[in-house]
């Protein structure tokens, strides 16, 4: 079967970028089709049950705001956040309304299989949905689907690093009793990370990493895979439960399907040992797995090469530029592979950086741009913009310069 849709603006991924482009260009009276392989939105936030959002303020005050504040206060609106922790369910729900109340049309269970190009404008693309062929034409396009699939598959220049970061994948757990658990975090400081959390309030998220002996000791008995270094947990807003990021998945592909689909197993096995650990720790003694993230977290695969490229450079000296859509303060965060030093840097207090607007422009293309994680940057940059506050900066950003071009009859580059 054909179909064919016509629209202004077409967004690749419905991860929290894509959400947060589609919103800010419906806002803006343009039509906007948001297509996205799952069967719900929200990428790592929902099916990846990525959980907290990371550092995004500075001396106490946001640097994002816009959609994204919005949908934070939604959820705490329904309790279901507090702090920067959140529930994978209720974002679901909050953005899936945020985007039909915007006149958002959002396309599931969608896989981008092609692009048409025409010199250095895209003119549509063919989604397969079931067995249906679906043509979406438009005049701009936004690229937020993580693996920048829409610039690859449009021959825009893009990078794959040789070494990728390590994936992971969440789980959750309930029944926790997290007051004994975090008194024995207090009790072994030195089992643990200096930041984890040492004083227990149900109405605060709690962070805790380490429990090195207990792993260490798993590794002697064989009993754990080499790979996994720690374990690291947040708690969530309902009482007794928390996300586990923990597994630790080297040495795969994530633009790769049989590599997804082996290192989906390999997480299955690290997980369920794991949790034989968490048995005998302190608080977690009746502690039950409650959820495994359908979707493993890829940190990273290709990058666009944009019109300017942000490197660790400006990360580190806190660069700004005049031409800024977004701010952040999230240091240089690379979860190594094998042969690959892991990296966890911090910027000094107060400071933050601004990232230009013309790491959104594809380069050698005229209606496309890039948002979220595969924004045009370095390795080293990509390891500090990826965080979900940043993308849906970025996002929100695209989104505004995509329907003003529309509006305007100008070219993204002019607006």
């Amino acid at each position: 079967m054909y179909k064919l849709i016509k629209t202004d603006v077409a967004i690749v991924g419905a991860g929290i970028s894509g959400i947060c482009a589609a919103i800010a260009t419906a806002r803006e009276g343009v039509d906007v089709v948001l297509i996205e392989s799952f069967p719900y939105v929200g990428g790592m936030a929902t099916g990846g049950m990525v959980s907290p959002f990371m550092k995004h303020d500075v001396n106490g005050n946001y640097l994002v705001e816009g959609i994204f504040l919005e949908l934070k206060d939604r959820m705490r609106k329904q309790k279901g956040m507090i702090n920067n922790g959140f529930s994978a369910d209720i974002f679901k729900n909050i953005a899936s309304d945020m985007l039909s109340e915007a006149g958002v049309k959002v396309r599931l269970n969608s896989s981008l299989i092609d692009v048409q190009r025409e010199s250095n404008y895209i003119t549509s693309l063919e989604v397969k949905k079931d067995n249906t062929s679906i043509h979406i034409h438009a005049k701009q396009f936004i690229d937020t689907s993580g693996d920048a699939i829409l610039s690859y598959l449009a021959k825009a220049p893009v990078e794959l690093s040789k070494e990728q970061q390590a994936m992971t994948l969440f789980f959750k757990m309930k029944n926790i009793n997290l007051e004994k658990a975090i008194k024995y975090v207090k009790k072994n400081p030195d089992d643990f990370f200096p930041w984890s959390t040492k004083e227990f309030d149900p109405q605060h998220i709690a962070s805790v990493a380490g429990y090195f002996s207990f792993i260490k000791r798993a590794k002697a008995q064989d009993a754990m895979s080499k790979a996994v270094q720690y374990i690291f947990f947040c708690t969530l807003p309902e009482l007794g439960t928390a996300s586990f990021n923990c597994v630790n998945l080297l040495g795969y592909d994530g633009t790769n399907k049989k590599d997804i689909e082996a290192a989906m197993r390999e997480a299955k096995v690290q997980i369920n040992d794991l949790l034989k650990v968490l048995k005998t720790i302190p608080g977690f003694e009746k502690a039950e797995l409650d959820k495994i993230a359908d979707r493993v977290g890829v940190r990273e695969t290709r990058r666009v090469l944009g019109d300017y490229v942000m490197s660790a450079e400006d990360i580190r000296l806190c660069r700004k530029f005049d031409d800024a859509i977004a701010k952040a303060c999230y240091g240089i965060d690379i979860h190594g592979q094998k042969e690959d030093e892991s990296l966890m840097e911090e910027l000094p207090e107060g400071e933050y950086y601004e990232i230009p607007k013309r790491t959104l422009f594809v380069k050698e293309i005229d209606n496309l741009q890039a948002a979220g994680r595969c924004i045009s940057s370095t390795r080293e940059g990509q390891a500090a913009l990826r965080i979900m506050p940043t993308c849906a900066a970025t996002g929100e950003a695209a989104g505004m310069i995509a329907a003003r071009a529309i509006k305007d009859n100008k070219t993204i580059r002019k607006i």
